[in-house]
């Protein structure tokens, strides 16, 4: 069995909802899940197989191969577990999540297609079928975040995210055409084995980084991704637990060899450590229920690059598993609260979450562990970067920091809309029963395995045996670190937003508040930039047509002259000797000078 063979169901799914007829809408659900669980299956059998990696000739030029390469080693056959895995348990939500007729049927299309990218991605072993799937990633990530498109922010978020991400396919086009260009080749595998010129590799490896930080969202191309919470909340589960936000961090990893040869993990460690703060300061800040959760992502996948920037491979897979299972609860947890409350997406308008008690257990899977409280999985994440990070003492100071922002900001995430209505509040329609199981009950399964995903930490060592060679142990500073900063959280959350003191702080500091929510700054900066590019643009533009003017000018004034000497041409003898006799004194003037 080929591992290209993955995407099949999904793709044909894809093509089945196309053809089902709008009056059939309810069948479009039960076909994408079917897809979906049959893709699961696949990758059960394909994870049993070898490693190995096979190549499938496409076309050749100039004695330049094109092939679609893929692989079924380690790190490959862990994401593609972790899309099979999601994958389900998204449509399943999506279930009870998406009721409108009318939507059903390009919703799962999309996703399907989505999927399908996504594992295509996961299996490439090389950059011509990981392009194709990271173009394809780009588009349907544009369409599933622009999928309400008659609102006026989907439409925006969704041009913002593709534009953004843009910036990065260029660069990663241009990184691709060198490396073919020079190694004749676009497989991993004959890259790693020449790259001992890595001068040369410096700027293709830096345009993929730059294409990894647009993907991923890091700084100074992080914004997209909170903008793209206008999606339906099953696309920001899917986007933030195990799709595309991932992939630049997976190609990070894939390429690690390189960056750790070529000196470019200072700069990812910096930038990671950047995109956290940016991350954590503004999750701290944020009102909307989900825009906390996609800064908190931020914040995540900037943990994973400050892991490969301190060249802790390990730490960086360990915490890029287990975030699959907690980021997705809590997103799944976020569109229940918001369903219960009428679609209500400013958290301090959204009301008793506890009186749904289902979904107030599964929601403290997911809080526990992303604050990384033992004996959840978030827990080994996060202890382990701290152990890498414990020889690197600004490092680790900044990590403490982000971690406790990290405490304060998911428990204030949970405990705001645990809070009843008191008499100055506005009275509104809260009903929790209106949560269906099919949106309930792969929260639970996801807080199951959060549970087991917690034994990564014994069976990765050897999972992980072929690509780590320096395997990180959790040391006593490290659990007291991960679990002291998520219990100050707890109490900070505690007395700022359980106890009513959040009006008073927000008051008296106003101006931290602030600095806090820098998302408009950096908005701020990004039409700044945008205006300077237009001005620069319009300034050739001009300089563009005086050239052309000019040129138009000269050229008149040519055909004017010759017109002129055309009428000395009128037959009379007189008229030519006349002309010959100036000709003549002209030259003895001319050689006299």
């Amino acid at each position: 069995m080929t591992a290209i063979l993955i995407i099949a169901p999904l793709v044909l799914a894809a093509l089945a909802i196309m053809l089902v007829g709008e009056e059939h809408f309810k069948t479009v659900k039960y076909i994408a899940f079917g897809a979906s669980i049959v893709t699961l299956l696949f990758a059960i059998l394909l994870y049993q197989t070898p490693p190995g990696i096979e190549t499938y000739s496409w076309f050749s030029i100039a004695g330049l191969s094109f092939n679609i390469t893929t692989s079924t080693e380690t790190l490959n056959m862990l994401l593609m577990m972790l899309v099979s895995v999601m994958t389900p348990l998204i449509f399943l939500y999506s279930m009870g999540y998406l009721e409108t007729p009318s939507e059903q049927r390009r919703f799962y299309f999309e996703m399907c297609l989505f999927a399908a990218s996504m594992l295509l991605f996961s299996i490439s072993a090389g950059f011509i079928s990981l392009f194709i799937a990271w173009e394809m990633l780009g588009v349907t990530s544009y369409l599933l975040i622009g999928f309400w498109y008659k609102r006026e922010h989907a439409a925006t978020a969704a041009r913002k995210a593709i534009t953004t991400i843009l910036i990065g396919d260029i660069a990663m086009l241009v990184a691709i055409v060198l490396i073919g260009v020079h190694y004749h080749s676009f497989d991993f595998a004959t890259l790693m084995s020449q790259y001992q010129n890595t001068s040369f590799l410096y700027l293709p490896l830096l345009l993929i980084l730059i294409a990894a930080f647009t993907k991923s969202a890091q700084f100074p191309f992080h914004e997209w991704l909170s903008d793209a919470m206008e999606g339906p909340t099953p696309v920001s589960a899917f986007l933030h637990s195990s799709t595309m936000v991932k992939a630049g961090v997976f190609l990070i990893m894939v390429l690690f060899p390189l960056y750790s040869q070529t000196g470019l993990l200072p700069v990812i460690l910096i930038v990671g450590i950047i995109s956290a703060a940016i991350g954590a300061s503004n999750a701290l800040a944020s009102r909307h229920i989900k825009k906390i959760l996609a800064y908190s992502t931020i914040e995540d996948l900037a943990l994973m690059f400050i892991g490969i920037g301190l060249g802790a491979l390990y730490a960086t897979i360990l915490l890029f598993f287990v975030q699959s299972f907690y980021k997705a609860l809590l997103f799944m947890g976020s569109g229940a609260i918001m369903k219960a409350n009428e679609d209500e997406e400013d958290i301090f308008k959204t009301y008793n979450s506890s009186k749904n008690r289902k979904l107030y257990v599964a929601l403290l899977f997911g809080v526990l562990s992303i604050a990384g409280v033992f004996p959840f999985s978030g827990f080994f994440g996060k202890a382990l970067l701290g152990s890498a990070a414990s020889s690197n003492l600004p490092v680790y100071i900044m990590l403490v920091i982000i971690e406790l922002a990290g405490g304060i900001y998911i428990f204030r995430w949970l405990f705001i809309p645990l809070r009843n209505m008191n008499e100055k509040e506005e009275t509104v329609y809260i009903n929790y029963n209106s949560i269906p199981p099919t949106m309930i009950a792969p929260m639970y399964i996801l807080a199951i395995l959060i549970l087991l995903a917690s034994f990564s930490y014994i069976y990765f060592p050897t999972f992980l045996l072929p690509i780590v060679k320096n395997v990180q142990q959790i040391t006593w500073p490290e659990v007291l670190f991960v679990n002291g900063t998520a219990i100050v959280g707890l109490l900070v959350a505690n007395y700022v937003y359980r106890q009513g003191h959040r009006f008073y702080m927000a008051s008296k500091h106003k101006n931290l508040f602030n600095a806090l929510n820098n998302s408009a700054i950096i908005n701020r900066a990004y039409v700044a930039i945008a205006a300077a590019f237009m001005y620069t643009a319009r300034a050739i533009s001009r300089f563009d047509s005086g050239v052309d003017k000019f040129t138009y000018s000269f050229s008149e004034a040519f055909i004017e002259s010759g017109h002129s000497i055309k009428g000395l041409v009128n037959g009379q003898v007189n008229t030519y000797l006349l002309a010959f006799i100036a000709g003549f004194i002209i030259l003895v003037i001319a050689f006299a000078l």
